[in-house]
């Protein structure tokens, strides 16, 4: 699992934190923009998996296919997906929404499944390397719970994406509720709901416009990620 995890994190990484604004509209207009976008994925998937580039990951066809050619491959599959879904949006006038976004993530994470070596489905599979799956996490609750929020409330709300005061404050929202679940025993779960209430009192006093919606996705993709996050950290979520 640990080349899997790598390569979770290094998509994390270069389809949200380091796909800047400039870059996602590139690659809308223009097909260099779309290498450019790829190309990011293939330098940071081989930086955080150099040291097994060498080793046979799969085979195809009974051809051994090492780690190199793997990434080859998945930048090339990247660049048709990603094509494919702009494409959708201006050909066939397809609704750039929540569902094109998850159909789009879970094709590439599946991707990054079939070629990692020896994935087994076991008790295993949720657990990376502590530092791995740390920064893994750290990016779900940032950047992809962002992603997703925006999504849904311009699905039902047809809002635009928020602005930078907004993101951001939202964002350290959900970083300190994440953190709470980094310590041992269950007193902690006092200051996480005193938290939760704050958040409400935000809303109720309109300090920042949120949503319903908004909220709950916050709570509750922050919950899930911190419970990932503490049976990757202590090696069980009961702890």
């Amino acid at each position: 699992m640990l080349i899997f995890w790598r390569l979770f994190l290094s998509h994390l990484l270069a389809d949200f934190t380091l796909q800047f604004d400039i870059v996602n509209r590139l690659k809308r207009k223009h097909v260099w923009g779309m290498a450019i976008h790829c190309m990011t994925h293939f330098v940071v998937s081989a930086a955080l998996t150099y040291c097994y580039l060498g080793d046979v990951w799969f085979s195809l066809g009974g051809v051994n296919v090492n780690g190199w050619w793997a990434l080859i491959l998945m930048l090339v599959v990247h660049f048709i997906i990603d094509e494919l879904r702009i494409y959708s949006m201006r050909r066939l006038h397809y609704r750039d929404g929540t569902a094109s976004f998850l159909v789009d993530q879970f094709l590439h994470i599946y991707f990054l499944f079939l070629i990692s070596p020896a994935v087994q489905l076991d008790g295993g599979f949720f657990m990376a390397e502590k530092w791995t799956g740390v920064i893994a996490m750290s990016v779900l609750v940032t950047h992809v719970t962002t992603v997703i929020i925006y999504f849904v409330e311009k699905d039902f709300y047809g809002r635009q994406f928020p602005n930078f005061d907004e993101k951001y404050f939202l964002i350290f929202e959900r970083v300190v509720l994440w953190s709470f679940f980094f310590a041992a025993g269950w007193w902690w779960l006092a200051f996480a709901a005193a938290w939760v209430g704050q958040l409400f009192y935000i809303r109720a006093k309109r300090i920042i416009d949120l949503s319903l919606a908004n909220i709950a996705l916050s709570l509750v993709l922050t919950s899930a990620v911190g419970l990932w996050t503490r049976y990757i950290y202590f090696g069980s979520i009961f702890r």
